[in-house]
């Protein structure tokens, strides 16, 4: 199972890798890892795309949620009932981020993979035919980092990354049940607390790796948060479109 992990994920994307690094003006093994995240985000934009959408819109839809919750909380079946009413009306899929996720989780870890393995001779030997070997791999990013050692700078910067990242999909308002019941502001309360630990558990993975992963964490994480940002707009945009349609409607109502 390893080596065909290796044969169809790990080795096609060391090798683009490489021939990004033979290909720029200047050889920087950390600007042809940037240029390779972002190329595979871009090619796996929609699988990328719907995983966040749907994630925003979970959490968006949560004071609703909790309400039913409250609401229906002697009658399962009605709650089972009300939630897949309000699923239907937000276009969310409770199951779609998860199963995005999981086919996301491949190319994940392969590039992590790649970045760990690091660019000694004996992986340069495994570069196909038609990819030049290159002579040294400059693992100095712009000059300043050396990206195959450790570096909490690097580490930091992408824990503050992953924060606001994970702080652009929270809920931003509670609704007034939530306030008043006991257990649903405590799960609010974890909820917010998660935003702090998923930085503090970047910065723990990362501080002992080879930098390169942090370099890498870092741009995928811009990516995702310039993602986000357009998702957001999009939705502010359908809602301001379906308060339109609905004001348009009960004034012909009236009339």
């Amino acid at each position: 199972m390893g080596n065909i992990f290796n044969l169809y994920f790990i080795q096609p994307i060391f090798n683009v890798l490489i021939f990004i690094y033979n290909v720029l003006p200047w050889q920087d093994i950390g600007l042809a890892a940037i240029f390779l995240t972002f190329l595979i985000r871009l090619i796996f934009y929609p699988l990328f795309h719907k995983s966040s959408k749907q994630q925003i819109l979970i959490n968006r839809i949560q004071p609703e949620l909790q309400k039913i919750q409250k609401d229906y909380k002697d009658d399962k079946e009605k709650q089972v009932q009300a939630q897949m009413e309000l699923y239907k009306k937000h276009k969310v899929n409770p199951f779609g981020g998860c199963l995005l996720a999981l086919v996301q989780l491949p190319i994940i870890w392969a590039v992590y993979r790649v970045f760990l393995n690091g660019f000694g001779s004996e992986r340069l030997d495994t570069l196909y035919h038609f990819v030049s070997r290159p002579e040294t791999i400059n693992s100095i990013f712009l000059g300043l980092i050396d990206l195959s050692k450790t570096n909490i700078w690097l580490a930091l910067i992408a824990a503050y990354l992953q924060f606001i990242s994970s702080k652009m999909i929270m809920p931003k308002k509670q609704s007034k049940q939530t306030e008043e019941d006991p257990k649903m502001r405590m799960a609010n309360t974890m909820q917010k607390q998660m935003v702090f630990i998923a930085p503090v558990m970047t910065l723990v993975v990362l501080i002992p790796l080879p930098s390169i992963i942090a370099l890498y964490w870092s741009a995928t994480t811009i990516f995702s948060i310039f993602q986000q940002w357009i998702i957001k707009k999009t939705i502010k945009v359908e809602d301001d479109s379906n308060k339109i349609i609905e004001q348009d409607g009960t004034n012909k109502t009236i009339n």
